[in-house]
């Protein structure tokens, strides 16, 4: 089959199709076709770990996954959401649909579908928005509120508070301001459940290492027009979860990434009048609480009395094994997620994506439509979910951020920290944050916006979240801006590719002023204290520094909470820990109210201990030779490495703009769990001069040249053309 008169689908150097149309609908169905070319594998494997039905490929070790996918009822909240679409946006998803399956019935499915033994099924509307759906139900803050509730039932209030910090007076934030649980067999339900769904789910991908955004005013650049910077930060996926395209018809031309099979550009680029990039705002649309159950889950308690609820029993298939039911309820308050409500205790999720149908897909076809900043940022009205930091500029030169998605309005914020009663009329949600109230600047003096996933706004309404990180990033970011000049493209890519820690800094200013000590002891104090807080992949400093962050974390907990507490966090394999835990550590160098850093307190014993364990394992090994992707294709149990792509060594940490996340256990490998998977420098004074890399390549088949071409380029932090084949925007 050929493509459709009136439409054509070029590639560049790296593979990145321009899909070229007469007519809009001619632009989706090119979309569907190219991305079918592309990732059609990765079509399937969304789908189906939204749907439930991984296990049907991969066996038993997904069936955890699929037993929470099928309680989340996403295909339910999908249906809603598909009927809930005007007319028009309905047409765009069909006609991504219908060239999703063209190319598929002219080339046949890709060589993984042989290799997981199973048929092609066609592409429809409501797969596309399963596949957006399982994109962010994870990067929620459910996760969170189990770990918090964890901590406190096993090792009391004062333990938690102090693992579990707030943001500290002189963080940054992107925006000037404008009840407990007891430890019962639910929550160790709970967190098995979470943790044995985590590895193909994704628990905690996205909030776990962060995302850096930021837009510089044309005040503060070489050519009096905004540039606008992006790196998403992620788990690393196989294939990488962006891919990158061009889409021009007489309505509209957009460049940007985009989630394959879904039809628009939600999150990264540029119409030719405005550009944009969102962060992860960690924003709570999500509360977990305690249902009560009787007649062996057959009514449910709420505020007006017991009422009646029933399961439906959902059967999921499994590779090389027998099939299991799973039964679902749901209760007022959103599915049981976790618990049997027939042993008379469940916790039910309500999430704002899906306790009503969401219109918010509309808003992807009004951002092609922007002609300046304030339209786009109008646009977002409607928006539901993700809670994303979103930061914008146009050619015209102005800037601007809006916090977009739906929050809840809730009578008490103490279901914004742990699960409650279901019962309690106090923890019921009374509506929405209007968009009206929702954080938004544009134009600021400061001439810049910054977000990496800091605390949006110190204000007390509207309420964000409780589940910030840490501002190093945000701090990195505002001091090179500080000291730039007039900024150039160039300037933006060498940013991104930044492996300066503030915290290490601080760390190696601390050690500067102690000692000296002895041995391994005095040469780690040496390295870390002359390093500058640079953790390059060339140098080992960046590998002493990762290990004697370990090691004095190990031994802090020991002296502050307990070996007890300590070992029960770095083993329990709850995601939501290792984010609590880099909160922890990065506020031991942020200054207290009275200007000093809590570190400055910790004794040369404790210090000289740690240095001396980190200097022995950290020996001469360059950073990037330990600190190194290790991404795993879906297929991996299947099929074993045949898919897995390349690894690669970094510099940097999960403080640095240069993103690397890895686990805080001592002995264990430095593997990232977290990296950038998709950076853009958009330059607004002439967007054909943008760039933008991936870590692999725009295909994901098999074997394909341009699937790690950009590899290289995305590891020495440079980036590649984003120029489209029709050349102007």
């Amino acid at each position: 089959m050929r493509l459709p008169p009136g439409l054509s689908i070029t590639r560049d150097e790296y593979g990145v199709p321009s899909v070229d149309a007469d007519t809009e609908t001619l632009a989706w169905f090119g979309l569907g076709w190219a991305a079918a070319e592309d990732r059609l594998w990765q079509l399937e494997y969304d789908r189906r770990r939204a749907g439930g039905r991984w296990a049907e490929v991969a066996g038993a070790v997904a069936l955890p996954a699929d037993r929470l996918a099928r309680r989340l009822r996403l295909a339910d909240a999908a249906e809603r959401d598909l009927a809930a679409m005007d007319p028009d946006t309905a047409g765009t998803f069909e006609s991504y649909a219908d060239g999703v399956n063209a190319q598929v019935r002219s080339a046949g499915p890709p060589p993984e579908h042989e290799a997981a033994e199973i048929g092609w099924q066609e592409w429809t509307p409501l797969d596309s928005v399963l596949a957006f759906k399982i994109r962010h139900v994870l990067m929620g803050v459910w996760q969170y509120k189990i770990a918090r509730a964890v901590l406190r039932a096993r090792f009391g209030d004062d333990a938690a508070d102090a693992l579990d910090p707030r943001p500290l007076p002189g963080m940054r934030v992107t925006v000037p301001p404008l009840g407990r649980v007891p430890d019962t067999a639910l929550l160790a339900q709970a967190r098995a459940d979470v943790a044995e769904a985590a590895g193909h789910l994704g628990f905690l991908a996205e909030a776990e290492g962060g995302s850096n955004a930021w837009v510089l005013g044309p005040g503060r650049t070489a050519t009096g027009r905004p540039l606008l910077v992006n790196d998403s930060h992620r788990a690393l996926d196989a294939p990488n979860t962006y891919w990158q395209a061009h889409l021009r018809c007489p309505e509209f031309a957009v460049s940007g990434a985009t989630f394959p099979g879904v039809p628009g550009f939600p999150h990264f680029g540029h119409n030719g009048r405005v550009g944009w990039a969102i962060t992860n705002a960690a924003g709570d649309a999500q509360d977990l609480y305690v249902e009560h159950f009787r007649g062996g889950g057959t009514e449910v308690r709420t505020a007006g009395g017991w009422s009646p609820v029933a399961p439906r029993a959902e059967r999921i298939a499994v590779r090389d094994g027998p099939e299991h039911v799973e039964l679902c309820w749901a209760t007022p308050n959103g599915p049981v997620v976790h618990g049997d409500p027939a042993g008379g205790e469940a916790l039910a999720l309500r999430w704002t994506a899906t306790d009503r149908p969401c219109a918010q897909f509309g808003v992807l076809r009004r951002m092609l439509a922007a002609r300046d900043v304030r339209a786009l940022l109008d646009g977002q009205d409607g928006w539901v979910d993700p809670l994303n930091n979103l930061v914008a500029a146009d050619v015209e030169g102005h800037i601007g951020y809006v916090l977009r998605g739906e929050l809840p309005a809730r009578e008490s914020l103490a279901a914004a920290q742990v699960p409650v009663p279901g019962w309690e009329r106090r923890h019921a949600w009374r509506g929405r944050v209007p968009f009206t109230a929702m954080p938004r600047v544009e134009d600021p003096a400061e001439g810049v916006i910054v977000t990496a996933n800091n605390t949006v706004t110190a204000a007390e309404y509207p309420f964000v979240s409780y589940s910030m990180n840490d501002c190093y990033r945000a701090e990195r970011i505002h001091e090179l801006a500080a000291s730039a000049g007039a900024a150039g493209f160039a300037d933006m890519v060498a940013w991104q590719g930044d492996t300066v820690s503030v915290a290490a800094r601080r760390w190696g200013s601390l050690l500067a002023g102690r000692g000296p000590y002895t041995g391994a002891a005095e040469r780690a104090r040496t390295a870390l204290a002359a390093g500058g807080g640079d953790l390059t992949a060339e140098s080992t400093v960046g590998h002493v520094h990762a290990c004697f962050r370990r090691a004095v974390a190990r031994r802090v907990l020991d002296a502050s909470v307990g070996p007890e507490t300590r070992s029960w966090l770095l083993d329990c394999g709850l995601p939501g820990v290792p984010v609590l835990l880099r909160r922890w550590f990065a506020a031991l160098t942020w200054p207290r109210d009275d200007g000093a850093w809590p570190a400055a307190a910790l004794g040369d014993d404790l210090l000289a201990s740690a240095l001396e364990a980190a200097w022995h394992e950290a020996g001469s090994r360059p950073w990037g030779e330990v600190h190194r992707t290790a991404a795993r294709h879906p297929l991996h149990p299947v099929a074993g490495p045949v898919f897995d792509p390349p690894p690669a060594g970094i510099g940097g940490d999960n403080e640095t703009i240069q993103n690397g996340a890895y686990g805080w256990r001592e002995g264990t490998p430095f593997a990232i769990t977290n990296l950038s998977v998709y950076r853009q420098v958009l330059d607004l004074s002439d967007l054909n001069a943008s760039g933008w890399v991936i870590p692999g390549g725009a295909s994901g088949r098999p074997g394909d040249p341009h699937g790690s071409d950009q590899l290289d380029a995305w590891r020495r932090h440079r980036l590649v053309p984003m120029r489209p084949a029709w050349g102007s925007p």
